[in-house]
């Protein structure tokens, strides 16, 4: 039996016999103060305390080979590892409740998962990755331009084809975004800017820092109108980012690249949970 076995066994042992005791009530505060010393220690034998907010999990390229030196990262626990040379992770420390998983690395599209750490027994994660690429100014992307483009059916349509960044309802309820920006928290392609609202007096947004290092935004395949000024995070089901020019859909290029510009823009096209309602029910 090792030391810090048998340590642990006689502190164990010294606890029980402590509550045991008559004036149990007063030694109470002691037990719990032992308890807790020796998880500090990491002398512990309780299995289930040592797996708290622990996610395990694999990265594997589109082949299913395994993927060594990803960054995997809880973007709202702010906690980070990377995979080894199976492309095996252990994501640990990370707070209960909702979080938004992403796995990354140079040359990779990113991916992102909402789980819900609720206890020892969340399952696996299986991260694969999509190699990016590398466009060439007279290359056109065309592989999902036959998505729907003003029906939200053609967001998970686009999603499959893996051209540009994706974030549905699960993946932004997990941040809990109270500013503009929180959902766009993790994905690259942005920087964070401080702007003015009339609800909330200041409001953070969202710049591009790709392409030209402008941004435009599409609404619900379209774009914005007036009934649609006053949109909060909580409001928005998906958006779709397309971080140049030459990947943006053919449909919604227009928005990309208004008459009134000189250069195009990346492009970001939201779509809210109003619009999706009237769609369900036939309403215009």
């Amino acid at each position: 039996m090792s030391g810090a076995r048998h340590g642990t066994m006689r502190a164990r042992g010294l606890a029980i016999c402590l509550a045991r005791r008559a004036d149990a009530p007063l030694v109470a505060p002691l037990v719990v103060l032992l308890v807790a010393s020796l998880a500090l220690l990491g002398l512990t034998p309780l299995h289930a305390i040592a797996q708290e907010g622990v996610l395990r999990g694999v990265v594997t390229d589109t082949t299913g080979r395994p993927l060594a030196g990803v960054e995997v990262l809880s973007v709202n626990g702010k906690r980070s590892t990377r995979t080894d040379r199976e492309g095996r992770f252990a994501l640990a420390r990370l707070p209960f409740g909702q979080q938004l998983i992403m796995a990354r690395s140079p040359g990779y599209q990113p991916a992102d998962r909402a789980i819900n750490m609720l206890d020892a027994n969340v399952p696996e994660l299986t991260f694969r990755l999509r190699r990016i690429v590398q466009l060439i100014d007279t290359v056109r992307i065309v592989s999902h331009d036959g998505c729907a483009a003003y029906d939200f059916t053609g967001f998970e349509c686009r999603r499959r084809a893996g051209v540009g960044q994706f974030r549905g309802l699960d993946e932004i309820t997990a941040l809990r975004p109270h500013y503009w920006a929180d959902m766009f928290e993790g994905m690259p392609g942005f920087r964070n800017v401080q702007v003015p609202d009339p609800i909330l007096g200041r409001d953070w947004d969202v710049e591009s820092t790709t392409g030209w290092r402008c941004l435009e935004a599409g609404w619900n395949g379209r774009e914005r109108t007036a009934n649609l000024e006053n949109v909060r995070p909580a409001d928005i089901v998906a958006i779709e980012h397309y971080d140049v020019y030459e990947k943006v859909p053919a449909a919604y290029k227009r928005l990309a690249w208004p008459n009134t510009q000189e250069r195009p823009c990346a492009l970001v096209m939201y779509w809210t949970k109003d619009f999706i309602a009237r769609q369900r029910t036939g309403r215009r």
